[in-house]
């Protein structure tokens, strides 16, 4: 595992800014071409009025609270998360939470949350996508993918916004119906390390499609990413497109058609992303992007659309 424990303490202090300064405004983020629908009211979102909360100061802002998906149980006893998930999140501007994998209680931790990150970890179990378990295989916790796949499963149909990553990425795959490539230089060979020995992480190059979404949220069409995987996106599930790719042709993000702000990234922007804003910036949207799922509960059914993503980036 990658990282520390969950209540590791974020650094105090940290205000919310875009990690680039030239970067679409949060309300960009919203871009509805192609949504069926220009409003940020509960019709585009489907979201249920926020609880009321102990904030001492009714007219400050209210941190969007996301949901981190956790290990565990694992053999030590405990349910754990990286810490630098967390911290991204602290950084955006957002209130992290950790969700437990319970699969039965994944509704009411929607209704606590306004954003979800499905974060990284085991392989999934293979049967869960139609294919016989084969080596190299790390370890396997089905429960584990149960309780992520029900997350999933409801965030979609919230349209809830939501960041997954690594393993992440595969289980919003295979729950939509796509399913996994068992061991990536079974298929695409050697010439990229997408994983090091001992689960290292090791850098690669990352191309993003410039007609994509995710381009314009993150302003720019390469980079280098850190990665630890040795499994892939095979085939895409329902109502997703590639939008990044390893020099290989490794699929390395996706995002939904449809879904406001569904995003997943096969990289670990997490390790660095308190030095790269590139990396930070995925964080920073999907923090912006909750912001504008809270907002568009109480927003009036006639209430002025977002303004658009700048020209190029949005999706044909």
């Amino acid at each position: 595992m990658i990282g520390g424990i969950f209540d590791a303490p974020p650094a105090e202090g940290a205000e919310y800014a875009p990690s680039t300064p030239d970067g679409p405004s949060p309300c960009d983020l919203m871009s509805t071409k192609g949504l069926g629908s220009a409003r940020f009211g509960a019709k585009m979102w489907g979201r249920r009025p926020r609880a009321a909360t102990s904030n001492p100061n009714p007219k400050a802002p209210v941190s969007p609270r996301i949901g981190i998906s956790t290990f565990g149980p694992i053999p030590r006893g405990r349910y754990e998360c990286p810490q630098g998930y967390p911290t991204a999140i602290h950084r955006a501007g957002g209130l992290p939470l950790p969700v437990l994998p319970l699969p039965s209680r994944m509704p009411e931790y929607l209704d606590l949350v306004d954003g979800l990150i499905l974060i990284g970890g085991e392989d999934i179990d293979p049967t869960a996508y139609g294919k016989a378990p084969r080596t190299p295989l790390s370890r396997l916790n089905p429960h584990r993918d149960r309780a992520e796949m029900a997350l999933a499963k409801a965030a979609v149909e919230r349209e809830m916004p939501l960041l997954a990553i690594c393993r992440g990425m595969q289980v919003v795959n295979v729950t939509l119906g796509g399913d996994i490539h068992a061991h990536v230089p079974d298929i695409f060979g050697q010439d990229v390390a997408h994983v090091g020995d001992e689960w290292a992480v090791l850098p690669h190059e990352i191309h993003l499609d410039p007609a994509s979404r995710l381009h314009g949220w993150l302003g720019t069409q390469q980079f280098s990413s850190l990665s630890g995987h040795h499994q892939a996106i095979a085939t895409l599930g329902r109502g997703l497109r590639a939008c990044a790719w390893a020099p290989d042709g490794v699929i390395e993000a996706f995002e939904h058609e449809t879904h406001p702000f569904l995003v997943g990234v096969q990289w670990h922007p997490e390790l660095n992303a308190d030095k790269h804003p590139v990396q930070q910036r995925l964080f920073d949207c999907l923090v912006a992007a909750a912001r504008c799922y809270v907002r568009g509960a109480a927003a009036p059914e006639n209430s002025t659309p977002p303004p658009s993503l700048p020209a190029g980036s949005a999706k044909a």
